[in-house]
């Protein structure tokens, strides 16, 4: 079993001025059923592309914008970068994952500078101010238990959360946002954790991002047996078609913060046909320590902050099929 950070590595094949290839692996320590996940996939664009910046003034990933064209594969595969424009606060990127001469992911990258702007109007919100968003998370890692991962997600020794079962209370029948059938809006579920690399040697950088925001239990799943769409859903794939990942500030370097453990929060509104079609936005959270370490001290809550925000459209399909594009692939792979 490989760990995430050395999962995520690529190398350039050729470079000029506005353009790169990168070649890559797709690691089957990675894969949800027999296809490598989603984020974990697309973190190989977000890792070429930051290499392809490095050596720029806009070095930090700030947006990115993804459509999953075809199921990948575990195997070989190029990253195909592109400048689009160069700017004062911005360069526009396209990047590409291909595999045996077809596009699996197509992205237009956002990259800039996140460094805070000294002096002048603040222009964000942090606490205290009450407009601030705060840590959505009700316990300290600290307290938390771990807790189980679906058996098709194959990564399960190199990864551990703890689910936040106040937040998983939410979604009960006899909770009050679905008691009280007058209330405007609600709907929907939530879900929150924290969510650790187990492996030492690992580590939480910019391309493990949309691999975090891709880790949350699906709308569907998180259904009681009362509802019918719930039915059937331990035995399903919930394949990504697009995501889009905003990075609202760096990863941190301090002791003050857990180098292998995030916080995750996510909700989902809509589940429609065709499909079993279905949103999820998910905030990446800095963590204070990691699962059950640690301690509980005042304030805790206000230091963290959120890293990134990451939406996608999903669908609900048959983990049969997730198989069959696995083993077709691999036939494929051989010939």
């Amino acid at each position: 079993m490989v760990p995430l950070v050395r999962a995520l590595y690529v190398s350039e094949t050729s470079r000029c001025s506005e353009t790169a290839t990168y070649v890559t692996e797709l690691n089957g320590s990675w894969v949800i059923g027999s296809i490598p996940q989603g984020g974990y996939t697309l973190g190989q664009i977000v890792e070429a592309c930051t290499r392809f910046q490095s050596e720029t003034v806009h070095k930090d990933p700030i947006h990115v914008t993804a459509h999953f064209l075809r199921a990948t594969n575990v195997g070989p595969a190029e990253v195909r970068v592109s400048v689009q424009k160069i700017g004062k606060n911005f360069t526009n990127l396209l990047a590409d994952l291909v595999q045996r001469g077809h596009t699996k992911l197509t992205s237009h990258l956002i990259f800039g500078d996140l460094t805070p702007v000294p002096g002048g109007i603040p222009r964000s919100l942090a606490a205290p101010s009450p407009y601030a968003r705060r840590l959505p998370l009700h316990d300290h890692p600290s307290a938390a238990v771990r807790d189980r991962m679906r058996h098709v997600w194959r990564f399960h020794s190199l990864l551990s959360w703890s689910m936040d079962h106040t937040i998983l209370a939410c979604n009960a029948m006899r909770s009050q946002t679905r008691v009280v059938t007058e209330i405007i809006g609600g709907g929907g579920v939530e879900w929150g954790a924290w969510c650790e690399l187990t492996r030492p040697e690992d580590e939480i950088k910019p391309s493990s991002i949309p691999f975090f925001g891709d880790m949350f239990l699906n709308l569907p799943s998180l259904l009681p047996d009362s509802e019918p769409a719930s039915h059937g859903t331990s035995d399903c794939w919930f394949p990504t078609v697009t995501m889009t990942v905003e990075f609202k500030a760096r990863i941190p370097s301090s002791q003050d913060y857990a180098s292998r453990t995030v916080g995750l929060y996510s909700e989902s509104r809509f589940l429609t046909d065709p499909h079993g079609r279905h949103n999820a936005r998910v905030e990446v959270w800095t963590a204070p320590s990691a699962i059950g370490q640690g301690k509980l001290e005042a304030g805790w809550r206000d230091k963290q902050y959120c890293i990134a925000v990451v939406d996608q459209m999903a669908l609900t399909l048959p983990m049969d099929l997730n198989h069959r594009q696995g083993s077709r692939n691999k036939v494929i792979t051989k010939l």
